[in-house]
């Protein structure tokens, strides 16, 4: 997307700034409607997933203009099914990061490279060194992602958290009002999409 300033809230920003940037957005909607569809802009490449029905589209970024000219909205969009499982691995991630000790995060936080050097003698890229995971009696004898992936498991099963579609307004964005969006849908797709973008925009009419 265009260059912003990334402190300072859109809703900040003159009503003359703000649809300077939906017109921006409204363009490259246009432009990009054989892509996109006509009513959102999105950077992923959307015919991958068209092309590759076995690979799951779960989870994206888009830009689409709101009801009023000086508003747009930068929405994460992700299917219910994703939401749980990110819900799952960050309850069992921060359980099991809160069980180690400072020194513990710290290496467990570290990791190392070693320099690829070219035949002049410079360094043109690095490669991460694999290092032995180290085991924990805190965790029964688990390494950390060991740990989190068991933990994954009940939680799914005995503690699952609750997941509810719908819409999440995310303030303080510096490029359109925030907002996370959760669909009940199997994967995304350019309807799906198009039709959580027309019930949310016509919640926001309504309250209006």
């Amino acid at each position: 997307m265009s260059p912003f300033n990334k402190h300072r809230p859109f809703i900040s920003l003159s009503r003359r700034q703000r649809r300077k940037k939906v017109i921006e957005l409204k363009n490259r909607i246009y432009r990009q409607r054989h892509r996109c569809g006509g009513m959102f802009y999105d950077d992923c490449d959307i015919q991958h997933y068209k092309d590759n029905p076995d690979h799951i589209w779960a989870w994206s970024d888009i830009y689409f203009v709101g009801c009023d000219p000086a508003d747009l909205w930068n929405a994460e969009i992700i299917t219910a099914k994703l939401a749980f499982q990110d819900a799952v691995h960050d309850r069992a991630f921060n359980e099991a990061w809160a069980m180690l000790s400072q020194q513990e995060q710290k290496e467990e936080a570290r990791y190392e490279t070693t320099p690829n050097v070219n035949s002049k003698g410079k360094i043109v890229s690095y490669t991460l060194v694999r290092r032995e995971k180290q085991a924990y009696a805190i965790f029964g004898g688990l390494t950390f992602w060991q740990f989190i992936e068991k933990r994954e498991k009940e939680i799914a099963q005995d503690e699952a958290p609750e997941v509810c579609c719908g819409y999440q307004l995310l303030p303080g964005f510096a490029y359109g009002h925030g907002l996370r969006i959760v669909v009940d849908a199997a994967a995304l797709t350019v309807p799906v999409i198009e039709a959580a973008i027309g019930d949310f925009l016509k919640k926001v009419r309504d309250v209006a």
